[in-house]
């Protein structure tokens, strides 16, 4: 019964944000913000069920739903969606779940196709460092994602002579630290982590390697902001190279390379 019910959540849920985006992208188009404040509404409505449903995971699993696949990407999903739901409290924000919400609804997409088993919980896996590892990284992902995304805004706006995209701009910068700051904290506990469990902090493992490269062009975008003043297009095409780094990070190595991390994505 809560299986089904899980499930049912998930599917409105998925249901909800893409009709949230597509009225967003019509408001947007049509430059109207009655549509675009419903389409917010409705994404809120997706939102809060989605938060339900992974309330709902963690009572079943008695665990922190973030070890399965499945688990992580709705987790990862759902930090996309609240982080967008923050900035568009303000209207001239909005234009931002054009390009943000959709990396929500294909994590639900790419979750839709996993075993959604629950998987026990062995105990190498118990203790707060790895599920503060895990939940750090995952909010340094969500935080490029609005950098990536305000990014996208700002090119697009670029080319609009009537249009100032500075807001964008800003808004990735602001973004880019806590990505870094969240990044970097998992980084370091994730080291702390593996050598609690396999008695070394670092084994240069594909995800370990591919983690700090994606943190490495994370320093590089604010470096090159900070000192070298780098702003507009130029940071823009870093911070989407950035999100370029993070997917295969996320995605491409586990299917590509062969690592430790098995199948726990983004660990």
């Amino acid at each position: 019964m809560l299986e089904n019910t899980e499930l049912a959540l998930f599917v409105a849920a998925s249901g909800l944000y893409l009709v949230a985006w597509v009225w967003h992208l019509r408001g947007w188009q049509q430059g109207s913000a009655a549509v675009t404040g419903a389409a917010v509404r409705v994404l809120w409505a997706g939102w809060v069920l989605h938060v339900g449903m992974v309330g709902l995971r963690w009572y079943r699993a008695e665990h922190v739903p973030m070890l399965s696949a499945f688990e992580f990407v709705t987790f990862f999903a759902m930090l996309v969606i609240g982080c967008f739901l923050l900035f568009a409290v303000k209207e001239r924000n909005r234009m931002l779940g054009v390009f943000l919400v959709p990396v929500g609804l294909l994590l639900m997409l790419y979750a839709a196709f996993m075993s959604k088993d629950i998987e026990p919980e062995l105990s190498i896996f118990k203790g707060m460092l790895l599920q503060f590892h895990i939940l750090t990284t995952l909010l340094g992902y969500a935080a490029w994602a609005v950098t990536f995304a305000a990014s996208i805004c700002y090119l697009y706006l670029e080319k609009k002579e009537d249009k100032n995209p500075g807001l964008f701009d800003q808004m990735a910068y602001r973004a880019a630290f806590f990505a870094f700051a969240f990044l970097t904290l998992g980084i370091i506990t994730g080291a702390l982590w593996g050598d609690r469990v396999f008695g070394q902090l670092w084994f240069w493992d594909p995800k370990e390697t591919w983690s700090f490269i994606t943190w490495l062009i994370f320093m590089a975008y604010l470096h090159a902001r900070y000192t070298l003043e780098w702003r507009g297009r130029r940071a823009a095409i870093l911070a989407i190279v950035g999100f370029a780094a993070l997917v295969f990070t996320y995605v491409g190595v586990d299917f590509l390379l062969p690592q430790i991390h098995g199948a726990q994505p983004g660990m």
